[in-house]
Order: C-alpha cells, then sequence, then structure tokens
C-alpha cells in the first residue's frame, strides 16, 4: 500500500464505518478493483483500518463509554456486554468459513456483491413491536447477527441496526447502540486479528489510519441525524450490482 492507496482507503474506511454498506467490504472491493492489490491482502488492509474508525468512536462516544465503565447506566453496559460475548459464537465459524475459500480478486468481489444484497434486504424488515427492551435475549441475537459481520459484505452496523429495528428501537437509538457496540466488539476483533495475521505497520499504514480516524469521526454526526431519512439499502444493492460488473468485465 503506497501513500496514494493509504489516503484513499483511508477516507474510504472513515465513511463507510458507519454507512450500512460494509467498510469492509467497500475498502477490500476497492482495493481489488481499483489499485489491483491481492485479495487476502486487500481484506487484512480492510479489517486493520478498522482500528482508526475504532478509535473515532471511542472519542464520539467518550461520555457514554465513561458511564458505562463507572457502573452509571448499567442496563446500557450490560445489554452491550452480552452482545458481545454472543458475537464469538457466530464469528469464529464465519472467519474459518470465509478462510477456506480459495480468495480471488473475482471470488472477492462476487462475495462482497451477495452478501451486501443480504444486508439490503434485512434493512428493509420491517418490525411490528413497539415496545423496545435492553432484555438479554435481544442482546443474544444482537450479538449473534453481528459475528456475521466478519464476512466482507455483511455490515456490522448495517445487520446490528437492522436487528434493533426489528427489536423496536427508533433508527436514531438504533444507529446509536450499533456504534456503541462498535467500541468493544472491534477493539477484541483487532486483537484476534493482529494474532491471527500480523500486517506491516509502516509510515502507509499510520496515515491510513489517521485519514480513517478523522473522516471517522467527522461523519458519525451525520450518519446519526440522517437515520430517520435515508433508506440506506439502496446503497447496498446499488453497490452490490456495481460489484458484480466489475468482477465480469475483469474476466
Amino acid at each position: 500500500m503506497d501513500l496514494f492507496q493509504a489516503v484513499i482507503l483511508g477516507i474510504s474506511q472513515g465513511i463507510f464505518e458507519w454507512l450500512p454498506v460494509s467498510s469492509q467490504g467497500q475498502v477490500a472491493a476497492l482495493s481489488v478493483a481499483l489499485f489491483g492489490i491481492p485479495a487476502d491482502e486487500a481484506l487484512g488492509y480492510a479489517i486493520f483500518l478498522h482500528i482508526g474508525t475504532l478509535l473515532a468512536a471511542a472519542l464520539y462516544f467518550r461520555k457514554e463509554l465513561s458511564e458505562m465503565l463507572k457502573g452509571e447506566n448499567k442496563k446500557l453496559r450490560n445489554f452491550i456486554l452480552i452482545a458481545v460475548l454472543a458475537t464469538g459464537i457466530t464469528a469464529l465459524p464465519a472467519y474459518i468459513f470465509l478462510k477456506s475459500i480459495p480468495l480471488t480478486g473475482f471470488v472477492l468481489l462476487i462475495l462482497i456483491a451477495i452478501l451486501l444484497f443480504v444486508t439490503g434486504y434485512l434493512q428493509n424488515v420491517q418490525s411490528k413491536n413497539t415496545n423496545p427492551e435492553m432484555a438479554k435475549k435481544n442482546s443474544v441475537i444482537l450479538g449473534l447477527a453481528q459475528g456475521f459481520s466478519v464476512l466482507p459484505g455483511i455490515s456490522r452496523s448495517g445487520v446490528t441496526t437492522a436487528v434493533l429495528l426489528l427489536e423496536g428501537f427508533t433508527p436514531e437509538k438504533a444507529f446509536r447502540i450499533s456504534f456503541l457496540l462498535s467500541v468493544p466488539s472491534v477493539l477484541i476483533g483487532e486483537m484476534a486479528f493482529s494474532v491471527l495475521e500480523p500486517i506491516t505497520f509502516d509510515f502507509s499504514a499510520i496515515v491510513a489510519l489517521l485519514f480513517a480516524f478523522v473522516f471517522g469521526y467527522l461523519s458519525i454526526d451525520v450518519l446519526i441525524k440522517l437515520a430517520h431519512r435515508v433508506n440506506f439499502s439502496v446503497f447496498c444493492y446499488g453497490f452490490g450490482v456495481l460489484y458484480l460488473l466489475i468482477a465480469f468485465l475483469a474476466l
């Protein structure tokens, strides 16, 4: 990854992380389609750049995180904690499945496109529940769903927001809980990834992380405000079609 690529991919991660269109899928697809980076390497960069947006989320939600750590909001803390623990139940098998696939640029783009369609569909499922609860059952379901976001194309924010909406939370509340959940979830995921597949930490990587952090921090508030107005599934379907076209045109 050269300096130009680092800037583009960092900005992409910062913006796409909060859009329910899979930042991991977008960054990996851009790496393959625009820069010709090998699929395995592209996926590694896509996962690595989550560190930048993790720091952005931690800074933005510092008040809520502080309250949870101090035990001032035990209900939300327990809801998040159970979801994080449940995530591992589905994340590990999904990761093993991903690593079992012989990834080429074509296969990665097709996989991302298909899973973007799945994410888009989930965001359009309507809920009849008008009385949301931060119950253990809802937290477990949320965590199990989040685990599948290990797969590039399954948006972490998209699938968790969809589950929270199904459980009756308002769009704004669903986005806030989803973003808060990202902090411990991504932290644990990055720690595991650094052990399983270490990535070279050079100047370009630092630049990419910096741009991911800055653009991630600037875009969180915008996304929360847009939550009531925008049907994000349209973006999932649009990007899905785009990556299918790129994959087949490159054959």
